[in-house]
């Protein structure tokens, strides 16, 4: 064991001691931000190996009281299935393409296939394209939804959805080109999360900015239903085991760091404050109470006001 540690320690002092590894790692520490997250995103990814039903979204539960300690993966499963078939149930128009933008591993494609729908996938990630095209037959799009054809598949679509996707497209892009695309008396169906308050994790439109963008851009929600408290269960369950079994498997790791290896412990003494600090914060984003007071998650139907 200590000659690994020992041959460990010096492949990674390897890396910073010659300059051409050393530039190598500046340079892709300088670029990270430059690469694109959604063409390979590995959180994405991670995801659907945890959770592999084709679903990368929260699901809905028809009992929002669900206690996370009586939760199984079953049941979110199945909270998984329930939220697609939400979806589903609100396309009305049943002859013309449909497409989901931001299609994920494809889980809402293979609902609407058994339902007789015609339905497009759109996903810029690798991964995600790859998966679809092994699993199902739909046409796919691999691309940004920002950078789509527009005059390609102009009132081409009858329903365009946006399931957990919309908060990724930049509004003042993507607002006019669903318009585009859409045929005349088409629907948006929407379900995503917003940010209401200013504490929690920032991801996600602010709900006062998003109705403005609508209505300049002459759209309007015809229907919507907020689906906050039949989402939680999900958070609930991620956020009990990370602050109840995570944290307490990390502090563990660090103790028995600081007795088998109290060089390493020591080395990495100044920087375990900032590792626990993302570690909590990134606990605070799956915090259900924390969610339900700043942000609100809604289903809605989207149309263009004539």
């Amino acid at each position: 064991m200590a000659k690994k540690k020992k041959k460990i320690f010096k492949l990674v002092l390897k890396r910073f001691i010659n300059p051409v590894h050393l530039w190598r790692v500046i340079r892709l520490q300088r670029n990270r931000k430059k690469v694109k997250r959604v063409y390979d995103d590995a959180q994405l990814k991670l995801y659907h190996q945890l959770l592999p039903g084709d679903y990368l979204h929260y699901g809905y539960f028809d009992d929002p009281s669900v206690h996370p300690l009586d939760m199984t993966i079953n049941m979110i499963y199945k909270a998984q299935d329930r939220y697609a078939e939400k979806i589903a149930e609100l396309v009305t128009d049943t002859q013309r393409p449909i497409l989901d933008i931001g299609c994920g591993m494809g889980g809402l494609l293979g609902l609407m296939n058994k339902r007789g729908l015609h339905a497009t996938g759109l996903t810029p990630d690798v991964n995600q394209a790859r998966h679809i095209r092994t699993k199902y037959p739909n046409t796919l799009i691999e691309s940004r939804f920002e950078d789509l054809d527009g005059t390609k598949y102009e009132k081409h679509f009858g329903t365009v959805i946006t399931s957990e996707s919309l908060q990724y497209l930049e509004t003042e892009i993507a607002l006019p080109l669903i318009d585009r695309i859409l045929v005349s008396g088409g629907k948006w169906l929407a379900c995503d999360y917003f940010r209401t308050g200013t504490e929690g994790e920032k991801s996600g439109h602010n709900w006062k900015l998003f109705a403005e963008a609508l209505e300049k851009h002459r759209f309007r929600i015809t229907w919507q239903e907020d689906i906050t408290p039949n989402i939680l269960p999900t958070i609930a369950y991620v956020h009990h085991w990370a602050a109840n079994i995570g944290v307490p498997v990390k502090n563990f790791a660090l103790e028995k760091l600081k007795v088998k290896s109290p060089g390493i412990h020591y080395a990495l003494e100044e920087a375990i404050p900032l590792i626990e600090e993302k570690i909590k914060k990134n606990i605070d984003t799956v915090d259900p109470a924390i969610f339900a007071a700043n942000k609100r998650y809604v289903l809605m139907v989207i149309e263009r006001v004539v």
